[in-house]
């Protein structure tokens, strides 16, 4: 081997070793920075309503809300403060009323509609009350000639026939039902103009909920 070929190798030799050098140290300059990048600070308020600045933070303040801070000092995350039970409760209640809304205007493209469903369903309601009151009204004239024919056998110390006796008390039983179904009705048309009610304050509400998300959009 010559003095060149020596030469040669110990230049590339001493090289190789520079860049080496110089490869680690930028590769622990990196993992220093991804170190120090992903080291979070947590900034939140105290019960004394002091700003604390701290690698940790405590469970009762997470809830009341904190900024997640870089090692530079920049804001990277805001969490805001867990809902409280009066706005998790009013959360639930808006839910609610869009999801009636929803199969409310499968049903109804406005609110007169619901109206105009409820006074249609009452009237025929009506219908039904007034046939059974003249029905009554029908039943307790029978009943009343029934009698005044009972009454005249009885005047006249005549026994009252069986089949008479017989058709009273049918006809008594028959009004007994006519009233429990008159009772019927009255009460499926307080529960029908409750119901309708109930499904025109929801459509109302819901109606002004969509109005305010489509306000906080545009």
């Amino acid at each position: 081997m010559n003095l060149a070929s020596i030469s040669l190798s110990a230049v590339l030799a001493r090289t190789a070793s520079v860049f080496l050098g110089r490869l680690l140290l930028v590769l622990a300059c990196l993992a220093a920075a991804q170190a120090q990048a992903q080291h979070v600070y947590y900034r939140y308020v105290d019960e004394g309503g002091v700003k604390v600045l701290n690698s940790t933070i405590p469970s009762e303040y997470a809830q009341k809300g904190y900024e997640v801070l870089n090692a530079s000092g920049q804001v990277v995350k805001v969490v805001p403060p867990a809902p409280s039970e009066e706005e998790l409760a009013r959360n639930a209640e808006e839910r609610s009323i869009r999801e009636r809304y929803a199969q409310l205007k499968r049903r109804y493209s406005a609110s007169r509609e619901i109206l105009g469903a409820k006074k249609r369903r009452l009237a025929n309601i009506d219908t039904n009350i007034s046939i059974l009151k003249g029905n009554i009204h029908n039943l307790d004239n029978q009943i009343e000639k029934v009698m005044d024919k009972a009454a005249g056998y009885e005047r006249r110390g005549t026994k009252v026939p069986e089949d008479l006796l017989s058709l009273l008390s049918d006809l008594r039983a028959e009004v007994e039902i006519a009233n429990e179904l008159l009772e019927s009705r009255k009460h499926e048309k307080t529960e029908v103009a409750q119901r309708y009610d109930d499904d025109l304050l929801d459509y109302k509400r819901g109606e002004e909920l969509e109005k305010q998300s489509d306000a906080a959009t545009n």
